[in-house]
């Protein structure tokens, strides 16, 4: 037990230190300088420091004689997914022939930040093996330039021409100027950095106006005027810390809606009483805003589940305007720089959903990100523009479904479709199966219409359910349409039972008898096809060529009781010693003798 305790207490100790001491007393060190092995000082942590897109500082790996083949490894690159680290590291510059000793270098290495944390080592060859030196710890540090952003971290407007923008609501007061009652807003000096920067500076126009302090609020007291931010952690001097790109401030007036169309087209064509307008009218809405910087309208449609979406027309950026002539303003927007526009959203009215409410919002972008609406995008304002699409039957945008338990017999077929007026049951909604027509609560064999219901969540769209009990493999193959009308028109939804009940996959069950039943017999003639054409080529049962010997020359032949040999040296006479033609044999085993002697006698 003591000499046990003794070898785990020597391998404990000897550990660590298996880069530097190894096979013949050679050692393998990770330094920052160039020195001879043994002077040289092993490091623990690799300190890079990014100024640029490379590091300053140098890492060295010197090893001794015999040793060769130096190399950095990386110990944990796998585990933490970094694959960019390998080829810098096989990259090493080796300077061995001018150090005197094995030594390579890592210089102006491009490390990425994602390095800090990752372990690395050197190895070395030696007499087959490998020498590895004490692991060392990266530690990556780096201060990217900074940026300007808003209290959300959203960054500044980049108007073309003109570089970047933030706004500071202005509300003008009756002398033209903006009032110090207006909304001050807090900039955010943001920057990626490691270790994190501790050091901050605001500029106005080039020149510090405040000291260490990562935010800063601004007022109207800054329209016209351009900001900075700079941001440090050490890596530089005071003189010259990292500063970000300057952002011009302009005052900032809140778009908003100044008056729409939406009550005079409900008056007039083609809508009728309740807000009601026929399939595939064309209806153009219309709104008009003013704000400044030059506002944006985007138009939105509220549906009757609650469900909020964008209107099927061009909005936003892409959106169709047209800018009200400066005699058409007001002093005051004038006075201002409010911009004033007027949006156009062109419907052409499809289907059902199209219906329920719309609106428009007037919004500007005073940073990056959501911009800032009224009313809001989220939600109807004051006021809407309600649709109620009319036409006739339509199958929905959802396809017909099947509710099937694993283990049941039976299935419910679900068919939506959507119509305005709805259809009156019973004879304005019919299954048929296989052409027979089932209304509501009727039965056919193992189908029975149940009813429909009001989708709550499609506007004016409803469900069919057929039930079928039991589920039989024939039911695969019948035909069902679902037959709506109303006082538009009418719609035929066929459903395909087959893909509903079977997946759509070609089971066994769903598979047709009779074709079962050719398939078999073309298999059956095919292999007496094959049967009979090995037979002919073997010369096998009926279909030998040489006819067996008949009983009368067999019972002649066993009465005489002679075996017939076959000679090829003894010549054969061609005639008798009466003078008559030798007779040729004719049973089977002398088959070869007549053709011997038809060759005779014919050379005769």
């Amino acid at each position: 037990c003591s000499a046990m305790r003794s070898f785990f207490l020597a391998f404990l100790i000897s550990g660590p230190l298996s880069g530097q001491l190894a096979q013949g007393g050679a050692q393998v060190k990770i330094s920052d300088m160039p020195f001879p092995v043994a002077n040289a000082q092993q490091l623990s942590q690799i300190v890079w420091t990014m100024l640029g897109t490379t590091t300053k500082e140098t890492v060295y790996c010197v090893s001794e004689a015999p040793v060769s083949q130096l190399r950095f490894v990386c110990v944990d690159c796998f585990q933490k997914n970094i694959t960019d680290m390998v080829n810098v590291l096989s990259g090493a510059q080796d300077l061995t022939r001018s150090a005197g000793f094995p030594t390579v270098a890592l210089r102006n290495v491009a490390v990425n930040t994602n390095w800090t944390g990752t372990t690395i080592m050197c190895q070395a060859a030696l007499n087959g093996g490998t020498i590895d030196s004490a692991p060392a710890v990266i530690d990556v540090r780096y201060l990217k330039q900074p940026h300007v952003v808003d209290a959300s971290g959203q960054g500044p407007v980049l108007i073309a021409n003109q570089g970047y923008r933030f706004y500071v609501e202005c509300i003008r007061g009756g002398d033209g100027l903006c009032q110090q009652s207006a909304r001050r807003k807090t900039l955010r000096c943001a920057v990626q950095s490691h270790p994190p920067a501790t050091v901050f500076r605001w500029l106005k126009n080039g020149v510090i106006t405040s000291g260490n302090g990562a935010d800063i609020t601004i007022g109207t007291e800054m329209i016209g005027q351009s900001i900075q931010c700079s941001a440090n952690n050490g890596l530089f001097s005071d003189n010259d810390m990292p500063t970000s790109q300057a952002v011009q401030i302009d005052p900032y007036s809140a778009a908003r809606l100044i008056q729409d169309n939406f009550q005079t087209m409900q008056s007039a064509a083609p809508f009728q009483a309740g807000n009601r307008i026929d399939m595939n009218q064309q209806i153009n809405l219309g709104c008009q805003v003013e704000g400044s910087p030059r506002p944006l309208v985007f138009w939105k449609l509220s549906k009757s589940n609650g469900q909020v979406a964008d209107a099927a027309c061009a909005q936003g950026f892409d959106g169709q305007y047209q800018e009200v002539p400066l005699d058409q303003r007001t002093q005051s927007a004038l006075a201002n720089n409010l911009v004033r526009l007027n949006a156009v959203c062109s419907l052409r009215i499809t289907n059902y959903s199209f219906s329920g409410q719309y609106w428009c919002s007037a919004c500007s972008y005073v940073s990056q990100g959501t911009p800032e609406c009224s009313p809001s995008l989220d939600s109807p304002g004051p006021s809407v523009l309600s649709v109620q699409v009319q036409g006739p039957p339509m199958q929905s945008d959802t396809a017909p479904s099947v509710e099937k338990s694993p283990n049941s017999e039976t299935a419910i077929v679900t068919v939506h479709y959507c119509a305005e007026p709805p259809p009156k049951p019973p004879r304005d909604v019919i299954f048929a199966v296989d052409q027979n027509e089932l209304q509501i609560g009727q039965s056919w064999q193992n189908f029975r219409f149940e009813g429909t219901t009001q989708n709550n969540t499609l506007p004016n769209c409803y469900l069919a359910r057929l039930h079928i009990s039991p589920v039989t493999d024939a039911d695969q193959s019948r035909q069902m349409v679902l037959k709506v009308q109303n006082t538009y028109g009418s719609k035929h939804i066929a459903v395909t039972l087959g893909a509903l009940l079977g997946g759509g996959s070609a089971s066994s069950n769903s598979f047709p008898g009779w074709l079962l039943a050719l398939i078999l017999l073309i298999a059956a003639g095919l292999l007496s096809f094959v049967v009979v054409v090995f037979c002919v080529r073997r010369n096998l049962l009926c279909f030998n060529k040489v006819k067996s010997a008949s009983p009368y020359d067999d019972k002649r032949k066993a009465n005489l009781n002679v075996h017939q040999t076959y000679v090829e040296e003894a010549p054969r006479p061609l005639y008798q010693p009466s003078g008559q033609p030798v007779e040729c044999p004719l049973d089977y085993e002398s088959a070869v003798q007549v053709a011997y002697c038809e060759s005779r006698m014919s050379s005769v």
